[in-house]
């Protein structure tokens, strides 16, 4: 997987480097059926100064979709964390629709017909 992030006034921090290595190699535990070379992790860490709110936003392009995350939280590293999150629920429900999981779901048995009351053979 190639990742790329850019920071937009944001100070690039070895905490922040440690949260991103740690949350892409969970990510990459999720996209190990993919092959690697057409997996690509593009993230913008950005504080917006006319509001004074740090934001993650992270696009992952699949050979099968693209998804996006986008978080906004008191602290950058929250936002990176949650952001994350959401991208690892969207892989999750991604994988699921491409095994078709909807429609290999099993419904409960039909419940058996109560049997009637037989006449006592005399």
């Amino acid at each position: 997987m190639e990742v790329h992030f850019a920071y937009h006034h944001v100070v690039r921090t070895a905490q922040i480097d440690k949260a991103i290595a740690h949350n892409t190699e969970k990510l990459n535990k999720f996209l190990k059926h993919f092959a690697p070379d057409l997996v690509h992790l593009h993230g913008v860490l950005e504080y917006n100064s006319a509001r004074e709110i740090p934001t993650c936003s992270l696009n992952l392009s699949l050979p099968s979709a693209v998804l996006h995350a986008k978080e906004t939280e008191d602290s950058i590293l929250s936002a990176l964390q949650e952001c994350f999150k959401d991208l690892l629920r969207q892989v999750n429900k991604h994988k699921a629709s491409l095994r078709r999981e909807a429609t290999w779901h099993r419904h409960p048995p039909l419940k058996v017909r109560a049997k009637t009351k037989s006449t006592p053979r005399s």
